[in-house]
């Protein structure tokens, strides 16, 4: 009987071990976050603030990163120029990696990155007169954030135009929540 019992308590210890971490945390989430974007540099002069919302997809690869897919829509306020109104809309697509770096209590502080794609339609008027121009940029957003159970908090650079940082610095304040976890 002795035997037995040193072979099944070792092996009752390795299951349980390995089902933890199983339940303790689901490994996707799906978040709903509103989005404001205030404009810093040139870009001020022609994109006022923005308010909109984004869709992310995160999957954890590790116990303190996971991958990250976001969707999302910007609309900015209209800047009134010497000669004419400018309004900004952005759908930026990006992906990134999220890493928890602390926990304290229910508290985790993460730090995150994401580069991507931003398609942006610009409406310009002049009196009665408007005109639109679209076009597509690779953008990026880095910064940190804290979580609270399923509600986030993230402050970031947002860089909505790589190809031209005099034309496209920001910072966004985001405020999230997971509407799904699997």
């Amino acid at each position: 009987m002795t035997r037995r019992r040193q072979v099944i308590a070792p092996a009752a210890a390795a299951i349980a071990a390995l089902a933890g971490p199983l339940r303790a945390e689901p490994a996707r989430h799906l978040r709903v976050s509103v989005d404001g974007v205030v404009p810093f540099a040139a870009w001020d002069q022609v994109a006022g603030p923005g308010l909109g919302g984004s869709l992310t997809v995160a999957v954890a690869i590790a116990p303190t990163i996971d991958v990250t897919g976001r969707v999302g829509a910007i609309g900015h306020l209209p800047v009134d120029g010497a000669v004419a109104t400018t309004q900004i809309v952005e759908a930026p697509i990006l992906g990134g990696a999220r890493y928890r770096a602390a926990e304290l209590g229910t508290a985790t502080g993460f730090v995150f990155g994401e580069v991507g794609m931003v398609a942006v339609r610009t409406t310009v008027s002049i009196g009665s007169v408007r005109d639109h121009d679209s076009a597509v940029r690779f953008a990026s957003a880095v910064g940190g954030g804290v979580g609270f159970g399923r509600v986030d908090v993230r402050i970031a650079a947002w860089l909505a135009d790589l190809g031209d940082l005099d034309h496209g610095v920001g910072a966004t304040l985001s405020i999230g929540c997971d509407v799904v976890r699997w």
